[in-house]
């Protein structure tokens, strides 16, 4: 990717935060470490950073203290988001389902990694017990009902990429590409 196009993205953005959303397994976590390496921003793992608050796991959270308490401490751990500019968040799939969030989320540019069923199925498939919203009879059932209840939600993003097989750095590169593209158009 071409350092003019980063360079002018970022003296653009001036340190707004970039939020990631999408569905469970589209590649937030692996795409943003990536992506903040490129732009010179900072990284924070929203789901890694409730775990080590929480001290315990997400499937524990909701398993002992239900998905209200676990949206509770979500929507607090967004909220510190927005006191540290130039910040790459992955978010959780849900983020997006509390109405309260989108006003943290616009503070910021919100990116909807949108990857292909087929290819979240399989990742998914290899992490099923950690995924407390999965539990239950048929996987793709399940994860097509939650996507088309959030749909629309995620649709509300700045920029969407769609993804297919492309490796992180890739996305991470469309990411920045679509973000220049928007901004100077």
């Amino acid at each position: 990717m071409e350092k003019s196009i980063i360079e002018k993205t970022n003296k653009i953005i001036k340190g707004r935060s970039i939020y990631l959303i999408g569905m469970m397994a589209s590649g937030k976590s692996k795409t943003g470490p990536v992506l903040a390496e490129l732009l010179r921003y900072k990284y924070i793992d929203l789901d890694k950073l409730i775990e080590n608050i929480a001290k315990k796991t997400i499937n524990e959270m909701f398993q002992e203290d239900g998905e209200k308490a676990f949206r509770e401490l979500e929507t607090n751990c967004l909220k510190e988001t927005i006191k540290i500019p130039s910040l790459i968040v992955s978010t959780g799939g849900g983020i997006i389902s509390k109405p309260e969030n989108w006003g943290v989320l616009r503070q910021g540019i919100i990116i909807w990694i949108d990857t292909k069923q087929e290819i979240a199925l399989e990742r998914l498939k290899k992490d099923i017990e950690n995924r407390p919203l999965l539990q239950g009879e048929d996987l793709s059932d399940l994860y097509n009902q939650i996507f088309q209840s959030r749909k629309n939600l995620y649709s509300q993003a700045d920029l969407r990429v769609e993804v297919n097989n492309e490796d992180v750095e890739e996305v991470a590169k469309q990411i920045v590409y679509g973000i220049y593209k928007k901004i100077i158009n």
